[in-house]
């Protein structure tokens, strides 16, 4: 049974200006909801320091509609959700006209019942990035583990994108921003019904979770990883049970923040793998550095992959992020070679 569907657009090419003005971007999200019939309940901005880019949620009467802009990239990519059918946007043609982009490609996702979503329809057709029977594609049932701040979603046999940080590694008026904004945001979707108050929580902690490594790769803090040596541990200690706790799709060691795609094995929960990993790291880091103390921060951010233009997304993110943050031939990073569709 279908009960919605989803759009995925990522906008390459684009005009750097265009993708620093909010004013236009606002313009570009109200032309969706006036042309497919929305109604919006409420939204929040914010536009990043410097040459940065933007970030907009418009919370709907039917779901959401978000955009995020990478202007150092030429990207900009958008996520709308509607909980009804709804006709078709031509992403591609406005997109175009209205950014300044080179290219632009749509995946439509028709969500339905846990145990019957269909197979995503593609915009242009790539090469799937596992094959299409993998078991893990087979929807199951999705729990969530509210822990500290942030909620958890969990599935058997599941595929997580995972970044957890240095205790240091945010100045403190940045997270009171980032927490500010994060509650208001949830606060616009008080309208909506319970079961999509939790699918918009989950998305909510996504964008959010995008504006975090936006500050992290500022490299505030001690970055300790940038030492070789610190650097090889953390690295050692992710690739040490490979293959016999979990399977490691692909992995960065930052200077100051880690970023995995990890699925465990059957018997061994993510949380113990992540437990595992901080647990052993702290403890020789700080015996390497001569230093006591917390290492990591407490909580980590994890998402779950839901389809393979969603696993292709991380693992590209994960294997790019160095370079993307400035730093060049950075070591700490797996290899292309592990994952050819992310050259």
């Amino acid at each position: 049974m279908i009960v919605g569907t989803e759009w995925l657009i990522e906008a390459t090419g684009c005009n750097q200006e265009h993708l620093r003005d909010e004013s236009l971007m606002r313009d570009l999200l109200e032309r969706v909801i006036t042309d497919l019939g929305l109604k919006a309940v409420g939204s929040v901005w914010h536009k990043f320091d410097g040459e940065a880019g933007i970030t907009g949620l418009i919370a709907l009467t039917e779901s959401h509609l978000a955009c995020h802009t990478y202007p150092e990239h030429r990207t900009a990519t958008f996520n709308l959700y509607c909980c009804r059918t709804r006709p078709e946007w031509d992403w591609e043609s406005n997109v175009k006209t209205l950014l300044g982009a080179k290219s632009v490609s749509v995946t439509k996702i028709e969500r339905g019942a846990a145990d019957a979503v269909s197979a995503a329809v593609r915009r242009p057709s790539r090469p799937p990035v596992v094959p299409s029977d993998d078991p893990f594609f087979k929807y199951g049932q999705v729990s969530i583990r509210d822990r500290g701040r942030l909620p958890h979603w969990e599935k058997e046999d599941g595929i997580y994108f995972v970044t957890f940080r240095l205790a240091d590694s945010l100045p403190q008026n940045i997270l009171d921003r980032l927490r500010d904004e994060r509650r208001e945001a949830l606060g616009a979707l008080k309208t909506l019904d319970h079961e999509l108050r939790l699918e918009e929580k989950r998305k909510i902690e996504w964008l959010f979770s995008e504006k975090v490594d936006g500050y992290l790769d500022r490299n505030y803090g001690s970055c300790v990883m940038q030492e070789p040596a610190v650097a090889k541990v953390v690295a050692d200690s992710l690739l040490h049970f490979d293959a016999q706790r979990y399977h490691l799709y692909a992995w960065c060691v930052m200077p100051n923040h880690v970023h995995s795609v990890v699925r465990p094995k059957q018997n061994h929960k993510l949380e113990d793998v992540l437990h595992s990993w901080k647990s052993y790291t702290a403890h020789e880091i700080n015996k390497l550095l001569g230093r006591r103390g917390e290492l990591w921060q407490r909580e980590y951010y994890d998402h779950l992959v839901r389809s393979e233009s969603d696993l292709e997304r991380a693992m590209k993110y994960t294997i790019r992020n160095p370079a993307s943050a400035g730093l060049q031939n950075w070591p700490w990073v797996s290899s292309l070679e592990t994952y050819k569709s992310a050259a």
